[in-house]
């Protein structure tokens, strides 16, 4: 028997459950129908069992039956089970077929997916912080710029974690519309605003012409007046700088690489009466 699950986290734990009941079932993956009805022509199937793509699945008690109660993590920020495996399908390397067979090869020891006590193991919990780390550190350094009402920003990661700072963002600006452009798509959060969806996803052409407010905004430019008018010449810290403003962190936007860019080659030189008339 064919078993074909999506590759999100009910599909996942749905695709244990019956490995565990059927161990000699061979697995397929797929990210939605689209693809698995592509992977079935190319391989030439025509029927298998799916999993995971009728909506959402109270995985609570798959997880209760896989793992118990018990709740043994490396440390305390460490997410739970249903977070582990959202974390660690976003990253580059994962591959939705072996973490299936992992989770099931822990035989209800939830320790095994923390410890590291195993090659697999270990691989996988590096790729659930390295996708952890990756998300809180956009969430620090991309900073959004505002256009035409729109909070704006590019970003770039190795793993697919722009709708999550998108929905991060979009509760911090509840009153505005936020837009984050990651290479030919965007994500779009509080759309309400601008007649979408609350969150949806978009060409990133179309995020370009979105419009809330027909007033010019000038706010990254203020900021950086205000911000280099302020600083402090001989109280510049370079090396204590490089360590706040990493320069691994200037790839998350465009307002990132010039704030690197004042760290490495110095701020020019405003004063307060930038911001007087005449």
């Amino acid at each position: 028997m064919i078993v074909a699950f999506r590759e999100n986290v009910d599909g996942v734990l749905l695709a244990c459950k019956e490995l565990i009941e059927n161990p000699d079932c061979d697995l397929l993956s797929a990210k939605g129908r689209a693809e698995l009805k592509q992977k079935m022509e190319f391989t030439g199937i025509e029927d298998v069992k799916t999993l995971g793509f009728r909506g959402s699945t109270d995985t609570t008690k798959i997880v209760s039956n896989l793992f118990g109660n018990k709740r043994s993590r490396m440390f305390q920020r460490d997410p739970d089970v249903e977070g582990y495996i959202a974390m660690v399908l976003r990253h580059r390397s994962s591959r939705a077929i072996e973490l299936v067979r992992f989770l099931v090869s822990c035989q209800g020891n939830v320790e095994l997916l923390y410890s590291g006590k195993s090659n697999i193991g270990k691989k996988y919990y590096n790729c659930m912080r390295d996708v952890s780390r990756s998300y809180h550190r956009m969430c620090m350094f991309a900073r959004p710029y505002l256009a035409n009402g729109v909070l704006s920003v590019k970003v770039e990661s190795p793993h697919q974690i722009g709708d999550m700072f998108c929905r991060w963002l979009a509760r911090k600006n509840p009153d505005v519309p936020v837009s984050v452009i990651e290479g030919d798509i965007a994500w779009i959060g509080n759309g309400n605003h601008v007649g979408l969806e609350h969150f949806t996803k978009v060409p990133s052409s179309l995020a370009g012409s979105l419009e809330f407010s027909e007033a010019c905004d000038e706010v990254d430019d203020m900021w950086d007046m205000y911000y280099d008018s302020q600083i402090i010449q001989k109280r510049r810290n370079k090396t204590h700088a490089k360590q706040l403003q990493p320069k691994l962190s200037a790839s998350m936007s465009k307002m990132a690489e010039r704030d690197r860019y004042k760290v490495e080659r110095g701020i020019s030189n405003y004063t307060l009466d930038n911001f007087t008339s005449g």
